[in-house]
């Protein structure tokens, strides 16, 4: 089932199904109780009653049937729409063309969607900050039959994206899981350049293998990374991010809004923060310098609680990433 769908559908369970199971329950409790008036011929508790069975008879009309027809129609529509994100997807991952229209068309949606949350941006710059989500996953890549990781070492990374972004942005970060796909990378393929070479890698086998392997494992997102709105954030694990020197160890990369995933070492995950660093990039916050306890700072610090700045949340909430549907 599309997460729309289910989400839908846990808000009619949450919101309207239980308030009224719950009337129903203190309803049919009243109407025990009610003592029978022998000068209305106890039609009071016969009212009461009645009152009781047509709630009960509208709810499993309305509330309960309704509910599963929503989650079939739903579910069918999302799917139809997912297939159609996967085939677009596939031509997508056809190297040099299909990067080439992945670069024009997520920056073009990202113009587009902070175009539309531009009213939302400016009421989040003055604290007005209502709960929105994203949704992120991780792909793990497995070379000979072996994860170049475990899920368990990354998990710190997914909990601090779920924290730091609940605590600062007031962003619901929802996991949808690891996913450890049956292609093999390239020759290369697990090697990131995080500089000009790199972005125009993307173009050719690695990003083809990336852009394959991340429609196939997270093939509900399909319909939402094409248009844009609420698409996916994927965190892949490389076995090296380069370049590395000069004093520096680069153990992340993210492409801002031209990439729907970032990279992080799988011997970098070290530091608990570099996931949540590497979407705060996608999201388009530049590093800060000068700012040890920030998350976007340029150097690992490996601070317990890294903060952003007013600025810094309020681009991270406008991102086509943070939606609130």
């Amino acid at each position: 089932m599309g997460r729309t769908c289910k989400e839908v559908q846990d808000w009619i369970e949450e919101q309207v199904e239980k308030p009224i199971e719950t009337w129903e329950n203190q309803q049919e409790q009243r109407c025990r109780n009610e003592p029978c008036n022998w000068w209305t011929l106890c039609l009071n508790k016969l009212f009461c009653w009645l009152v009781w069975v047509l709630v009960k008879i509208v709810r499993i009309v309305l509330v309960t049937i309704g509910k599963w027809v929503v989650r079939v129609v739903c579910t069918v529509v999302n799917f139809v729409l997912d297939v159609i994100g996967f085939v677009i997807g596939l031509i997508l991952a056809i190297p040099i063309i299909g990067g080439i229209i992945r670069t024009v068309l997520n920056w073009l949606t990202e113009i587009i969607w902070r175009a539309i949350g531009l009213l939302d941006f400016g009421l989040s710059l003055i604290g007005i900050r209502p709960r929105k989500k994203m949704y992120f996953g991780v792909i793990i890549p497995v070379v000979n039959g072996t994860p170049i990781a475990t899920q368990a070492a990354v998990q710190p990374q997914v909990d601090a994206v779920i924290e730091i972004f609940n605590r600062t942005c007031n962003i619901s970060a929802r996991f949808t899981g690891y996913c450890e796909p049956s292609v093999s990378p390239p020759d290369g393929g697990l090697v990131i350049n995080c500089d000009g070479a790199g972005f125009f890698e993307d173009w050719w086998l690695k990003g083809s293998w990336i852009e394959f392997v991340s429609r196939s494992c997270k093939f509900e997102s399909n319909w939402r990374r094409v248009i844009g709105y609420g698409g996916e954030l994927l965190g892949v694990v490389v076995n090296n991010v380069a370049p590395d020197g000069g004093g520096f160890l680069t153990i992340g990369c993210s492409f801002a809004a031209t990439h729907d995933y970032v990279a992080i070492e799988a011997g970098g995950v070290a530091d608990p923060a570099t996931l949540a660093h590497e979407f705060g990039h996608a999201c388009l916050l530049p590093h800060q310098d000068g700012a040890p306890t920030n998350l976007m700072a340029a150097s690992a610090t490996g601070v317990a609680l890294p903060t952003l700045t007013t600025l810094q949340i309020s681009t991270v909430r406008w991102s086509r990433h943070v939606t609130y549907l």
